[in-house]
Formats: structure tokens, C-alpha cells, sequence
């Protein structure tokens, strides 16, 4: 067997120095020791694989959950953590087995653990649940690629799922029990993990990583650290009893220390019995008479021990001697502690003869409580070496038994209690229907009114709908009464002489057409255009397509329009010559001006016509002429 015993030397876990440690080492009969770095102590456990690692204090060495479980993923999976002396301190525990011990010597700490281990006295630190967790995925990010993007991703997919699927036939091969979970990826699967129904070392997989595959091995974490005591250690005890109405217990360790004292009236016989072995397991239980009263007797034959008695009543004097400086709050404490005291005494000398005769490595309260009942030293000695590992389990049994027995004895007091339980269930039960009933009121009528909720707020957000609807229509009526005020105007400035045309902001296609579909374009109508450059052939076409009697143009208009409205005697008249009051879709101009413009320029365009037909006639004449 490899033991590690570990104590800090100097630093500490929590501070910003590095902390150097106290290594104590026993490898079967060989044992030396080494201070050591804690990159070097890590790398010792790596290296030579203890069985045990031992300490004192595991919070001397980690300052929190995380750093321990980090510490125990890094160590071999065969090798045990232990703390020694979580709930006692190591010199007290370190005596009870024979082991020396100087508290200011770090490496006589560690030894001391590493030997505790030996003797199978511990707690194995617990972190991980009986199950392992393995993850195979990729090893490398894919990144963004370029056009073999693709064809990288499959290969290395493939390969995740070439591993994975390996893995699982090792599994299968060993017999293990396990559940999987997969992702798929493009060619294969991106990520595989297989909860294995064992511990971390009985699976026969470790975590590696290769050029595109990483698979992790981890044991599954619990919820909280467990200490699992390496055996059943026993607190043997002197316990001395006052009885009557009002009883008082006080209870003694082997090396006459004051483990409790209590005293309650009315105190029950079973409660009793259970505070007593909540101390320990008795060896002796002590009165203050002479001949023993019946409930003495009676608790003697319930814990099978030994019953001590002094030769004659204790006198008060000689109890307040005896429990002189003890805390004790009455009399009934006194009697009890003065009883437990008194058969210490009678004890102690031969108890402290034998603890010098005990080796290294026996139990020595064990040793003392054997030693009491009437065994010899050696025969205990004897039985102890030649134990075997069936004897021990046969022990533990046997303590098993006298656990069965102990809880025999409250067996009764139990089976009442489960009995009013039983009633209060039922009485909880009634409750829990009445409250489901008001529940469901209650519910129904928070159901009612979520509804209304839901229906106030559906009609403000369909009063919402209609006011916005109205606030649009508002709008319109507006732009339809400020259009109707202007035809108003119009018609006002008709009677008057004035004469309404109607207007192309631009003299384009687009602007013809939404003319067209307002206001309409009329055989015989005027058309006002505010803007006439871009205006082509087309465009003029289209209005002469719509009979159009005149043009009032803003601007200068391009030749290919003007052949086309020449060629259609349409008069196309500068808007100057009539000055026209422009409004929306309308524009007005003086009757009379606008007539005499149309009236002039058509005789314009006659003029010319016949200038162009005497001037064809003057050049047919002389061609004719020419030829003769």
C-alpha cells in the first residue's frame, strides 16, 4: 500500500504566496519524507499513483469546492482522498492510536495522517457520483472557409463519428451500461456524449486529443462534498445516572473528559436511552448507591454493560469534591456527574497502565473498553492481529445487530407517532381539498376577469383603429372643402369674366395620365402646363388625342411639340400674354384676353400655312420654268 500523508509547511490556501508542503511518503515497508512545491506534490500523485492521499484538513490544502474538484480530476481515478481529523483535531485522534505527534511539526502532522490511513481511520473525500460523462467532439473550429469549406467540415465530422462509434464498441465489449446523446454535423456528427453507468475507474477510456478529434473523460460531479468514513469508529463512554422525576445524565469518554450533561424532568426512558448513545456506545453506567435502583439496573441490562456501584452511598461532600469546577446546573446533574466521575476513578489507574502497553496502531478506547468488560490485553491484541477480513465484515455486522436492538427499543414510540401522523395526513388532506375548492373560485373568477381584461383592452384598441380612421377622414374632408372653397372661387370669378383651364404641373406622360383620372381632359378644353420643358412629341400627341382647343405654356416648349400642335392648328399661346391665376387643379384667366390670344395666334398659324403653300407653289412655278 502507497500512502501520501500532506500538512502545509508554510503559506496557506487562501493566500497570494505560493504555499510549499510537508510530503510524508510509506510505500509498503519503506518511508521518507520531502518538502515540495505544490506543482511538485501534483506531479508526485501523477507519478507514483498512491492508493491514499492524506490530510488532516482538506481546506487546508483548497480553498473552495471547485479548486478540490479540480485537484481530484487531475489525480489517478484509483487514487482515494482523505481527511483524517475533519471533526477532531489530529494530536486527540493521533493519541487514541499511538501515534506521537508534535503540533508545530508540519511533517510529524503528515505522517500522523498517512498513518491514520494506514489504520483505516478517515473520511474519503466524495465528489463524484458512480457515473462517468464522456465527450467526443471536434478538436479544432471550423471557421469561416472558403469553396472547401465543405468538403473540411465532412472530413472532419467523419472522423468525430469514427471515434465516437469506437468508443461505444469498448463500451459495449466491457459490458457497460450507458446513454447517449448526439449531435449531427454535415458528413458525420459534430459532438457525441455517452453517460456512462459506472465510476470514472472502471471505465477503460482516458481523454485524449488528436489532430481533429478531442475526446474528454470526466466523473460526474455531486451536488455536495461526502465523507465516507474509511470504518465505523466507536465512541466508548462512562455514563452516570440520577433517576427519579427529575432524571440527570452525565456522560464521560474513557479518559474521564465531559462529553454532556443534562437533566430534564419528566424525561422519558426511550429519550433517555437515545441521548445516551447520540454520545457513544456505554461500557459503564454509574450510580451514587450503594445498591442500584431498578432504573439503573434496568438501563445496565438495555445497553449490556457493566454496572458500577460504590461500597457506599456517595455523600454530598464527597460529590461536590468530586464535581468541583464542573458545569452543572442542579443537583440532579451533581448526583449524575459525581456517579460517572467516581467510576472513572476506579478505572483510571489501571486504564492508564494499559494505554503504556498498547502498540502503535490499535484502537486504544477499544482497547479500554475491552479492558473494563474483563478481556486481557493480549488476548485482544491477539484477536486484533489475526483478524481477517471476514472478521471484520462478521464485526461489523455484530454492530449492525446492536444498532437493530437500539432502534428495537424506540420501535414502539415510533409506530404513536406514525399513528398521529396518519391523522394529521388526513386532517392535512381535508385541508387541501377545502383549499382546492377555494382555489377554483378563486381561479374562476381571476379567469373572469383576465376575460373582461382582454375584452376593455380589444375595444380601446379598436377605438384606437377608429379614431385614427376618423383623424384620417378629418383630414380629407379638409383637403376636399379647401378644394371645394377654390371651386367656389372659380365659379364666383366666372360669372365675372374669368374663365377656369385646367392644369399640368409638368408635361409629362405621368402628369397627363393623373389629370385624366382627377379633373378629366375634355374635347375642347384649355390646358394650362407650368412647366413645359420635357415635353415631347408624345405627350403633345396625347393631348391633341383629347381635343384640346388651346395651350397656355409656361415656358419654352420643344420644336417637336410645337410641329405637332401647329400641325393640329392648336395655338399654343406664352403664359404671360394671359396672365393666369393658378390655384390646385385649375388656373384663371380673363375670358376676353384669352379668347382674342387663341383668336390671334390662329390666324397666326393660317398666315403661315398659306406662307408655306405660296412659297411650295413659288418653287414648283420655277422648277417648271427651268425645265422649259
Amino acid at each position: 500500500m502507497r500512502i501520501f500523508g500532506v500538512d502545509i509547511l508554510r503559506g496557506s490556501s487562501r493566500s497570494k504566496s505560493i504555499p510549499r508542503y510537508a510530503l510524508y511518503v510509506i510505500d509498503g515497508e519503506e518511508e521518507w519524507s520531502r518538502e515540495v512545491s505544490r506543482s511538485r506534490f501534483f506531479r508526485y500523485i501523477r507519478d507514483y499513483r498512491p492508493d491514499f492521499v492524506a490530510t488532516d484538513n482538506i481546506f487546508e490544502l483548497f480553498r473552495d469546492k471547485r479548486e478540490l474538484i479540480s485537484f481530484l480530476k487531475s489525480i489517478p481515478p484509483e487514487t482515494r482522498f482523505v481527511q483524517t481529523a475533519g471533526h477532531t483535531s489530529l494530536p486527540k485522534l493521533a493519541r487514541r492510536y499511538g501515534i506521537h505527534v508534535d503540533p508545530k511539526n508540519p511533517f510529524d502532522e503528515a505522517r500522523a495522517s498517512a498513518l491514520l490511513v494506514k489504520y483505516g481511520v478517515g473520511e474519503v473525500v466524495s465528489v463524484f457520483a458512480d457515473r462517468t460523462i464522456i465527450k467526443v467532439s471536434r478538436n479544432r473550429s471550423l471557421g469561416k472557409g472558403g469553396w472547401r469549406q465543405n468538403k473540411y467540415r465532412r472530413k472532419v465530422h467523419n472522423s468525430v463519428r469514427a471515434v465516437y462509434r469506437e468508443i461505444k464498441s469498448i463500451l459495449d465489449e466491457h459490458g457497460l451500461e450507458y446513454v447517449e446523446d448526439v449531435r449531427e454535423g454535415y458528413g458525420g456528427i459534430s459532438r457525441g456524449v455517452l453517460l456512462v453507468n459506472e465510476p470514472r475507474e472502471r471505465v477503460p477510456i482516458n481523454s485524449f486529443r488528436m489532430r481533429d478529434v478531442q475526446v474528454t473523460v470526466e466523473a460526474v460531479e455531486k451536488e455536495k462534498i461526502e465523507l465516507i468514513p474509511m470504518k465505523r469508529q466507536t465512541t466508548y463512554t462512562i455514563v452516570g445516572i440520577d433517576p427519579g422525576a427529575t432524571v440527570g445524565v452525565a456522560i464521560l469518554d474513557l479518559n474521564g473528559n465531559v462529553l454532556a450533561v443534562r437533566s430534564k424532568k419528566g424525561w422519558s426512558y426511550s429519550e433517555v436511552v437515545e441521548f445516551i448513545l447520540s454520545h457513544g456506545k456505554p461500557v459503564v453506567i454509574a450510580t451514587d448507591k450503594k445498591s442500584a435502583p431498578e432504573y439503573i439496573s434496568k438501563m445496565r441490562a438495555s445497553f449490556n454493560c457493566i454496572l458500577h456501584c460504590p461500597k457506599e452511598d456517595i455523600p454530598v461532600e464527597r460529590k461536590k469534591a468530586l464535581t468541583a469546577g464542573k458545569s452543572i446546573a442542579n443537583d440532579h446533574e451533581r448526583d449524575a456527574l459525581a456517579s460517572a466521575l467516581d467510576a472513572y476513578n476506579t478505572y483510571r489507574n489501571k486504564l492508564r497502565n494499559v494505554e503504556k502497553r498498547i502498540p502503535e496502531g490499535y484502537d486504544f478506547d477499544e482497547i479500554k473498553a475491552g479492558i473494563i468488560r474483563g478481556l486481557s490485553l493480549k488476548s485482544m491484541l491477539e484477536r486484533k492481529t489475526s483478524e481477517s477480513r471476514e472478521g471484520e465484515e462478521r464485526e461489523k455486522e455484530a454492530v449492525a445487530v446492536e444498532e437493530v436492538r437500539k432502534r428495537d427499543r424506540i420501535i414502539a414510540e415510533l409506530r404513536e407517532e406514525n399513528r398521529r401522523l396518519e391523522e394529521e395526513v388526513r386532517r392535512l388532506k381535508k385541508e387541501i381539498e377545502r383549499l382546492k375548492e377555494r382555489i377554483y373560485t378563486i381561479s374562476s373568477e381571476e379567469h373572469r376577469k383576465i376575460r373582461e381584461k382582454n375584452v376593455v383592452k380589444s375595444l380601446q384598441s379598436e377605438i384606437r383603429d377608429l379614431r385614427r380612421a376618423i383623424s384620417e377622414k378629418d383630414k380629407k374632408i379638409e383637403e376636399l372643402e379647401s378644394k371645394l372653397d377654390e371651386l367656389r372661387k372659380v365659379k364666383y370669378l366666372e360669372f365675372r369674366g374669368w374663365k377656369a383651364i385646367k392644369v399640368l404641373r409638368k408635361f409629362t406622360k405621368d402628369e397627363i395620365e393623373r389629370v385624366l383620372n382627377t379633373v378629366g381632359i375634355e374635347e375642347g378644353d384649355v390646358v394650362y402646363i407650368s412647366e413645359v420643358a420635357g415635353g415631347g412629341k408624345s405627350s403633345a400627341e396625347t393631348l391633341v388625342s383629347r381635343g384640346v382647343r388651346a395651350i397656355v405654356a409656361s415656358g419654352e416648349m420643344s420644336h417637336y411639340a410645337k410641329e405637332v400642335f401647329e400641325s393640329s392648328r392648336i395655338p399654343v399661346i406664352p403664359a404671360e400674354e394671359v396672365k393666369a391665376k393658378l390655384y390646385d387643379e385649375f388656373a384663371l384667366v380673363e375670358s376676353d384676353v384669352l379668347e382674342e390670344c387663341i383668336e390671334r395666334y390662329r390666324k397666326e398659324m393660317e398666315k403661315r400655312s398659306l406662307e408655306k403653300i405660296e412659297e411650295l407653289i413659288f418653287e414648283y412655278r420655277s422648277r417648271r420654268m427651268g425645265e422649259f
